[in-house]
């Protein structure tokens, strides 16, 4: 299985169409992770192509009937993924790490910070996509591919940079 991973659009629906453009075949899920989550409905009216969608309600998404949590079967992996907004961040992420395993989910997904992250914690998987439309960091614009294989426990997470333009995007791997 093959996710798209995405935050923080913050109403630049075109940047999102503009990944799904180039990869929207690709994958099997996209998963939004909050302010911004009315900008899957936005790029699908685009016409780009559009696999199953998962979002949860971010701290500027007014829809609440977009939980503010979810859990998703990646291949047999349970993830967990949610905003961040509501959860501790100033002394790291051993909370999400806390309540993944909690949860028995091998990985924890969050967006807020706009600044691209991953790490391996514990046995669980981290990872924060960064910002599509608002970057903060040395990075712009960014998403992340996560590949869940069938035959294999572990998650391969990749984090991307989007480049040029909406019409002509360009993508470059980040290296943490």
């Amino acid at each position: 299985m093959r996710l798209l991973v995405v935050s923080d659009t913050h109403g630049d629906w075109r940047s999102l169409a503009a990944v799904l453009r180039l990869l929207g075949r690709s994958v099997q899920a996209l998963v939004h992770l909050g302010d911004g989550s009315g900008d899957v409905r936005s790029a699908i009216s685009s016409g780009v192509p559009m696999p199953p969608a998962y979002s949860v309600r971010g701290n500027v998404d007014s829809d609440h009937s977009v939980p503010l949590l979810r859990c998703f079967d990646a291949s047999g992996r349970l993830v967990i993924f949610a905003h961040g907004h509501r959860y501790p961040l100033g002394e790291g992420t051993s909370c999400l790490a806390r309540a993944a395993r909690d949860a028995g989910a091998r990985a924890f997904f969050f967006g807020h910070t706009h600044v691209p992250h991953y790490e391996e914690r514990g046995g669980v998987a981290i990872l924060n996509p960064g910002s599509l439309s608002r970057p903060r960091g040395p990075w712009g614009p960014s998403f992340a591919i996560v590949e869940a294989p069938p035959s294999s426990s572990c998650l391969d997470v990749k984090l991307y940079e989007l480049l040029g333009t909406p019409s002509a995007p360009r993508l470059r791997v980040i290296r943490l």
